[in-house]
């Protein structure tokens, strides 16, 4: 099989409880890397390891996965999805704004402005409703921040890591926080901005630790404590608060 990359949906039979986790087996990989949050149970594997390798694995954690998904669910998360209808707040660095909807009949465009809140002016009516108005001025607004934000970032923490990626793309990712190319390109997801500044570092500067060593082994994590010794802090906030972030 040529796909470098295969998912597939399983089921875990654990007592009378079936727990559906999502299979990812990749020849990139060369170990093996289970994600828990609140509503999901990921499992990346090497595509060479069969299945019940995949199901021992899950077998040998599954109180461990048991006991985070319930502390996730008891824990209320800070970020509020936007509903981009009457009276929502939009995110942006870890925090949830009040909105403000203004109409402007006197110009066709419309305008995001952010101070301490969210100011959005619509112009005169376009061609589609004014939900995925707002939804659009936002999204291209949150790119703009986050672009700068990253870059600088970026910039910031690969003199600390010692490493030199060579380029910056944004993308709306739906499972993952970053990713690194094999051309030295480091992918972030735009809904990362959505996060708090240590958030964000704690993200940038995992994707630069893989510059150095590949995969999730103890000698990674290591690696990462020696620049965020509370990174676990991040993970969960990022269980805890990442689907409302997501969109």
């Amino acid at each position: 099989m040529n796909n470098k990359v295969i998912t597939s949906k399983q089921i875990f039979q654990y007592g009378d409880q079936k727990l559906e986790y999502t299979l990812v087996k990749s020849k990139r990989r060369k170990t093996s890397e289970l994600m828990v949050d609140e509503n999901q149970i990921m499992l990346r594997i090497p595509s060479n390891k069969p299945l019940a390798d995949a199901e021992k694995l899950i077998n040998s954690k599954i109180k461990w996965i048991i006991k985070k998904q319930k502390e996730y669910k008891e824990e209320a998360p800070e970020i509020t999805r936007p509903t981009f209808r009457e009276g929502f707040s939009l995110p942006y660095l870890g925090k949830n704004y009040e909105t403000c909807i203004m109409n402007d009949r006197n110009n066709d465009g419309d305008k995001i402005e952010f101070q301490d809140k969210f100011v959005i002016i619509l112009g005169k009516t376009g061609s589609y409703n004014k939900q995925n108005r707002v939804r659009s001025l936002y999204e291209d607004w949150l790119y703009d921040k986050a672009r700068n934000i990253f870059d600088e970032k970026i910039k910031h923490f690969s003199s600390v890591v010692g490493v030199t990626p060579k380029k910056l793309v944004l993308k709306k990712l739906k499972n993952r926080w970053g990713s690194l190319a094999k051309n030295k390109t480091m992918n972030l997801n735009l809904n990362l901005i959505k996060a708090p500044e240590d958030v964000i570092d704690y993200i940038i500067i995992h994707e630069l630790c893989h510059f150095k060593i590949k995969g999730h082994s103890h000698k990674f994590w290591r690696y990462i404590h020696r620049f965020v010794p509370d990174y676990q802090d991040k993970i969960n906030w990022l269980a805890i608060n990442g689907s409302n972030m997501l969109e």
